[in-house]
Parts: C-alpha cells; structure tokens; sequence
C-alpha cells in the first residue's frame, strides 16, 4: 500500500513493516519491525490506548505469562495462599497494607531502625490510627559500640496480650541495622498476634534470599520487592497473604485508590486465571524483566539461596571483624542480608572512603530508636544472585577494597573510638 508522501506500509499477519523518509527530504528506507521482538515478538498490533509498541501491553499473552511466573515464585518462596502486587515499590507496598488493614485498628509495632519506623511515617502521614505502640530496640549497655537487640520477646508478647492490638507488624531485617529476627522470635509474635485475633504482618523488603515461611511463623501478610532478594529492578511491592490475611483483605476497605490492596490482590488472582483487567497503568516491561530473574533464582533452587545468603552474610561479617569493624547488632540477630558496622570516620560513615576504591557501600542512617548522639555507621547489602552464586569472588572483591582503606581509617575503628 503507497502512502501520499511515499511511504510504504506492508502488512503481515503479525508483524509491520515501515519504511519511512529522512527529515531533510532524502530518501533513506528505515524499516521497522512490529511488533519489537524485545517487547512481544509474537504479539498483537498495538493499537490499545494504553501503551505504544515500545512496552509490553498489559493484555498480551506474553504479560500473563509475566504474572503467573511472578505470583507461581512468591507463593512456592514464602508459602504464601495469595499474592498482590502493588505498582511502585516497598513502600508503597507497605502503605497498601497500612491503608487496607491499619485503619483505626490499634496496632503494635516492633522498630528496629529507621526503616520500621516507616510504618509510623505511613501511618502518622495517612492519619490511619491514632493507636499506635512502638516497642524499640535498644541497645545492651550505655557505649558507643554496645550492640542492639530487638525488644525482648517476652515483653513484647506480653504487651501484644494486655493491650490486644487488632495489627502487629515486625520488620524481619531492619535495614538500618542489619538486625534480623530469629525464626522462633516470628513464631513468638505470631502466636501471640494470634491469640487475641490480630493480624502479624512482616516487612521481609531487607531479608534477601532469607526467605520465610508464612505457615511456619504465623505470618498472615509479607511484604517484599523486586530489588533486593529477587535482583531485580524497583517497580512495585509484592504483597503475600496467608488465608487468614486474604479473608482480612477482603472484608475490609481501603482508604487509597491507586494502593487498594483488595483491588491489587483482584488484579493478580484475574492473571492467576488467564484474564487481563486494568485498575492503573502497571510497569509492564519492569515486572517481564523481574519475572525472568525470578524464575532464574527459582531454577537455581531457593534452598540454595537462602544458604547462600547465609555463608555469605557470616563470611563478610567475619571479615569485617578481623579488620576491626565491630557490628552494631548482638550476634544472634545479626542478618546475612545486610551488614552494619560502627565506624569512627565520617569518610567512612558517608560512603565516600569506599567510592574511592570503587565499591559503592550505604551510608550509615538513624535508627529513630533512641540511639546516642554519637551514633555512627556505615552499611552494606549482600543482595543479588551474582553475589550468591560466587561467594568466594564476592568476598575477595571486598576484601580487596578494605585492604585499600587508610591504615589510619581501620586502628581508629579497631580501637573501638568510633563516634
């Protein structure tokens, strides 16, 4: 078919070719594929008014395919009944949460660093509740380089008993911390949560490949993303429901209509069952990228994972030891996820001494849990399958930077003077 102004267009059953003209009026054939074989080789013409032929349609087979695989993998990674996922990120995952099941119910939360108290930004910024306890970590003596501990199980279970909140929520790492809690701690909290008919959630954002176990814990709503434990891009915040969170979700209603977590959770079941319904537009071609990588780690073995993580995490803190970092955490909540050391330099504190010998590190935050005036840190996140699948090279690389950093840098945090 000729065009008026030259151009041609040829029409296949599937695909589109066009030949277009240079701007300055020169013939210059350019042809064109459609659609993109990156995008949907096997796709329909895109002509919906949602997305152009340079993103992945949230109506094709192929993005079903996306679904299925993402929602298969989390519900097979945490015993999950039910899965949701929530356009943006953890956060946003997190205020979904907040939004749907938080509403004017009294709610305790475990904080272990700046990361938990998130969920009192969320709820404080949303006005969700005005009954709200916080049980902190603290740390085990008054120093410096004193390591932290989480609320002691038995206070905390028995504030949930007298008070009889209708939400618990725990971070299971604290990401400001490197603290994570023990599986028994879980069990413990959601026993509890249990007994007087509230609802555990759990943050696992932080955990990495540390997965955990809803049936196990007592977890009745897991929140997770893309970045970290599944090395994949930001884009949205996994949202995994027990039967009991599921019943909660859906007897329930949201104060957001972009985060409507009952609505987001309809969303994934339709996928589940071949449809493609649209509430907002989702970050296609983000969440074909993640499916892939998930699908990846669930080949590789999710066991083999999580005792990575595990090898991983003690050997990095090992290292750190032996070159006189001290961790900030007690050693029986010390998370293989991410590690956070005390430090006594500020280059240290800031990331910059670390720039400088080509490893990007976290710099250190507050923990909003009291901590002394001369808190100081530094982070690492041992998060990503390339890590995992080469401990030897991921530990020599770091071992590498630190020989790299000052001698003047390590005796003053050897010595125990950070701050």
């Amino acid at each position: 078919m000729n065009l008026k102004n030259g151009s041609t267009v040829k029409l296949h059953v599937t695909k589109l070719r066009l030949a277009g003209w240079h701007r300055r009026g020169c013939a210059r054939i350019v042809v064109m594929t459609l659609p993109h074989d990156d995008i949907d080789p096997d796709g329909l013409l895109e002509y919906s008014v949602v997305f152009t032929d340079r993103s992945l349609n949230h109506m094709s087979e192929r993005f079903v395919g996306v679904m299925q695989d993402i929602i298969s993998v989390l519900r097979e990674a945490y015993d999950a009944s039910a899965v949701a996922v929530v356009p943006g990120g953890g956060s946003y995952g997190m205020e979904a949460v907040a939004r749907q099941l938080v509403t004017g119910r009294k709610t305790l939360i475990v904080r272990n660093g700046l990361f938990s108290y998130r969920w009192s930004q969320i709820i404080d910024a949303g006005r969700v509740t005005d009954d709200v306890t916080v049980l902190t970590a603290r740390q085990t003596a008054d120093a410096t380089t004193a390591p932290w501990v989480p609320a002691p199980l038995d206070e905390v279970t028995a504030t949930i008993r007298s008070q009889r909140p209708g939400v618990v929520i725990a971070p299971h790492v604290e990401t400001a911390a490197g603290l994570q809690l023990p599986e028994e701690y879980l069990r413990g909290l959601g026993d509890a949560a249990h007994e007087v008919g509230a609802l555990f959630v759990l943050d696992c954002v932080a955990s990495g490949c540390s997965w955990v176990s809803m049936d196990r814990t007592g977890v009745d709503v897991l929140v997770s993303a893309p970045q970290k434990g599944w090395s994949g891009t930001p884009c949205a915040g996994y949202v995994m429901l027990s039967e009991a969170g599921r019943k909660a979700v859906e007897s329930t209603t949201s104060t957001s209509f972009a985060m409507d977590l009952k609505k987001w959770l309809s969303i994934a079941d339709a996928y589940v069952d071949g449809s493609t319904p649209y509430h907002a537009t989702m970050p296609t071609d983000s969440l074909a990228h993640n499916a892939a990588l998930m699908t990846e780690a669930r080949d590789f073995g999710l066991d083999r994972l999580k005792d990575a993580q595990t090898e991983l995490g003690g050997r990095v803190r090992s290292l750190l030891a032996d070159r006189g970092f001290i961790s900030i955490v007690a050693d029986a909540y010390a998370a293989p996820s991410v590690v956070v050391s005390y430090t006594g330099d500020p280059d240290i504190a800031s990331g910059a001494a670390f720039r400088r010998v080509g490893i990007q590190v976290a710099s250190g935050v507050p923990l909003q849990c009291g901590e002394r005036p001369d808190f100081r840190t530094f982070r690492l996140g041992l998060f990503g399958i390339d890590k995992l699948r080469d401990i030897d090279g991921t530990v020599e690389r770091l071992r590498k930077g630190l020989d790299k950093l000052t001698p003047a840098t390590a005796a003053a945090d050897r010595s125990g003077t950070a701050g």
